[in-house]
């Protein structure tokens, strides 16, 4: 029997835990981890699911799984690796490359906190030291050939935001992070959106005027510091989400300049990027 703690959306352990299978209430979430292992080739690591699978049998995706109770997000990562394809890998090696909070997407509940790891790793392949049988092979390959994968129905498609994350450069925001801003507030916290009307925003939502986005209108920003709707805002830009699949970047906006924690950040605007990929810079 499989057992996980249960989280708050800001990542709080709610010293709850969970048995898998059953379904998770309202408002927790489970730790989920992928972890990438890329080799000095820019080749990386694609495991096929074992033909017992309850699910997706025999298809291609990257190490991963759910962290048991007890466990933090590395340690669970380095057991994944360990179990599913026989290698001990430094946690110290790992690179956190984004988080995500999944509720329910194309109707399928997750309701889980998906983090995102990759390694660096040029050592042979070890599948029979695999400590479970839940990988029947395991290969390395480029960006091509799992797209190929991909096109073919062949890897999980959960996974689809390998092609839009990892193919992106580091960017850099530090022409626009500390930099002071003002602007209206046009969807106030506690409003439902115009067009989905079950979303309700826990945020004020506005945009900087004067300054244009990508997209060709002005920058979209959350507003934190306040738990009241406002009309217009000031405050200063402390970070910066960024959309891997859009154009948009969203600016995370302080009301008093003070900085505010990731978890705390991402937590409050998954109600609505829990529909894109994206990372917080800054």
């Amino acid at each position: 029997m499989e057992i996980w703690d249960l989280y708050t959306k800001y990542r709080e352990k709610t010293g709850k835990e969970h048995v898998r299978g059953k379904q998770i209430p309202d408002g927790y979430y489970h730790l989920v981890v992928h972890v990438w292992i890329r080799n000095r080739k820019g080749e990386y690591l694609i495991s096929q699911r074992a033909a017992n699978r309850p699910t997706f049998p025999l298809m291609w995706e990257c190490v991963g799984g759910s962290v048991l109770k007890g466990e933090s997000s590395i340690e669970g990562a380095i057991r994944e690796v360990k179990e599913e394809v026989g290698l001990d890998l430094n946690p110290e090696d790992g690179i956190m490359f984004f988080s995500k909070i999944r509720e329910v997407i194309n109707g399928k509940q997750f309701q889980d906190i998906m983090d995102v790891w990759i390694f660096e790793y040029d050592g042979e392949l070890h599948l029979k030291e695999a400590t479970t049988d839940e990988v029947a092979d395991c290969r390395w390959m480029s960006v091509g050939e799992i797209k190929k994968l991909y096109d073919d129905g062949k890897l999980v498609h959960t996974l689809d935001y390998f092609f839009c994350s990892f193919q992106e450069k580091e960017l850099d925001y530090s022409n626009i992070i500390g930099k002071t801003v003002t602007g209206k507030v046009d969807r106030p916290l506690g409003i439902h959106h115009p067009r989905h009307p079950d979303m309700v925003y826990p945020i004020n939502y506005g945009y900087v005027e004067g300054i244009m986005a990508a997209d060709g209108v002005e920058q979209d920003v959350y507003v934190f510091g306040t738990d009241e709707p406002l009309e217009k805002f000031e405050g200063k830009v402390i970070k910066v989400f960024h959309r891997f699949n859009d154009v948009e970047d969203k600016w995370i906006v302080s009301l008093d300049g003070r900085d505010i924690p990731d978890d705390k950040i991402l937590g409050d605007i998954a109600f609505q990027e829990q529909f894109f990929y994206g990372k917080l810079y800054g």
